[in-house]
């Protein structure tokens, strides 16, 4: 049993390092890339391809973490009793986990595909609301970024408290 608990230990630190380093790689290197290139019309296209791609394979990795997650619950408190006899460091980490996958979701499935067929149009043609949506969409991009590093960081003081 030792060795599935590891095995799911290390699935589940895999998985967010993926997460959460994609996250930072895309924020931190290829939007800068991409926003200094010198031909715009094919920066749209590749940061498109290029996030699909790791949407994709992120929402693998979610998968991961949910099942690799409630597995690794299960060495540290009943499932079936009550949550208030949880640690709080857990709770929180959830809490902040429900955070970060609704921000991904409305991210992902509302934000993003909004703001890419509002700049198929001309910016002449934006309404006010079009304008935010486009302001909004890296600033909630930034946001799942920061919530995956304060998980990854609540998730490493609950180990290291639970050892």
């Amino acid at each position: 049993m030792r060795w599935l608990y590891l095995l799911a230990s290390w699935g589940h630190v895999l998985a967010a390092i993926f997460w959460v380093g994609g996250m930072l790689f895309l924020s931190l290197v290829i939007v800068p890339t991409l926003r200094n290139c010198p031909e715009p019309a094919k920066a749209q296209p590749l940061f498109l391809a290029v996030a699909r791609r790791f949407r994709t394979l992120v929402w693998g990795a979610i998968g991961v973490l949910a099942i690799s997650g409630v597995f690794l619950l299960t060495g540290h408190v009943e499932l079936t009793g009550q949550v208030s006899v949880w640690p709080p460091m857990l709770i929180f980490k959830l809490i902040l986990v429900l955070l970060l996958l609704g921000t991904s979701i409305v991210h992902d499935r509302i934000i993003g595909p909004k703001v890419r067929h509002i700049k198929e149009r001309k910016s002449i043609d934006w309404t006010q609301a079009d304008r935010v949506y486009v302001k909004l969409a890296p600033w909630m991009g930034r946001m799942t970024m920061i919530l995956g590093v304060v998980v990854a960081l609540v998730g490493t003081v609950l180990v290291r408290s639970l050892v």
